[in-house]
């Protein structure tokens, strides 16, 4: 009888542990597999916890129909066995093909600023033979501006905005290029003290909605939210004029624009 009642009071001190330690194990396995559920989701994609908001984007190209801008000879009297005697401005470069105009600025604005973006590469502006190269481009606030020079002879690159020097370096023969960062958005002129008929434009942004006309006159602008907006199309001698568009869902909105007659008297 002893025994028995010893064996009945040990009972009650074991059996809660062991069921104290089956309940933590269920609890750490459930912890467990939720853990790996919630990594799968990650591997997998994660687009069921994180997914971007769709985007689209604008194709196009940008056209001038009539006759072009004559083009301007200057004569050169400075460093003539690279410059040559004599150089042609043509600030208005129109395929023959297509009819594209080059060199336009095409831009989307009023658009929130992406939240994680990759790093940017230089924009890049090149004194060669004696000519800027590109003569027009654009970069974004924050970006790297890269000037050098390919050529045998003293060049000096001189940008100004708003009357006001951003940029003044001198580029000797076989020199390093010269970099700074791009603080403020606006129309960036540029030019060679040196070779007075040397020069280009530089536009820079706030946002990465931006593009400039290629050869035949296109252009691609991506990661454009869908809906309406509108698109701002700027030249040097044609003006500047603006457009509605529409973007699709995931999908591309394409455009042809026609340069008005009487874009220079618009958005001024």
């Amino acid at each position: 009888m002893i025994s028995m009642i010893s064996r009945e009071r040990k009972r009650p001190h074991v059996e809660p542990a062991i069921h104290d330690s089956k309940i933590k194990r269920g609890t750490h396995i459930m912890k467990v597999s939720l853990a790996l559920s919630m990594l799968f989701l990650v591997l997998s994609g994660g687009n069921l916890l994180w997914a971007e908001a769709p985007t689209g984007s604008l194709v196009g190209r940008v056209v001038v129909t009539g006759s072009s801008t004559p083009d301007q000879i200057v004569e050169i009297t400075r460093d003539v066995l690279v410059c040559g005697k004599t150089a042609t401005i043509r600030t208005v470069e129109i395929n023959r093909e297509t009819g594209g105009l080059e060199g336009a600025v095409v831009s989307v604005d009023g658009i929130p600023i992406p939240t994680t973006e990759s790093l940017l590469p230089p924009v890049v502006i090149a004194n060669s033979r004696c000519a800027f190269s590109p003569r027009i481009t654009a970069g974004r606030v924050g970006q790297q501006l890269m000037v050098r020079s390919d050529d045998p002879i003293l060049h000096n690159t001189h940008l100004t905005l708003e009357t006001r020097t951003f940029m003044n370096v001198a580029l000797v023969p076989a020199g390093r290029p010269v970099g700074k960062q791009l603080t403020k958005p606006g129309i960036y002129q540029v030019k060679c003290d040196v070779h007075k008929f040397m020069t280009a434009i530089l536009m820079a942004f706030h946002h990465p909605f931006f593009a400039v006309t290629d050869g035949t006159g296109t252009f691609r602008i991506s990661h454009l939210p869908p809906g309406d907006h509108v698109v701002t199309i700027w030249h040097e001698t044609l003006g500047t004029f603006q457009q509605r568009i529409t973007i699709p869902i995931r999908g591309e909105a394409n455009l042809t624009i026609e340069y008005p007659v009487n874009a220079r008297h618009q958005n001024k």
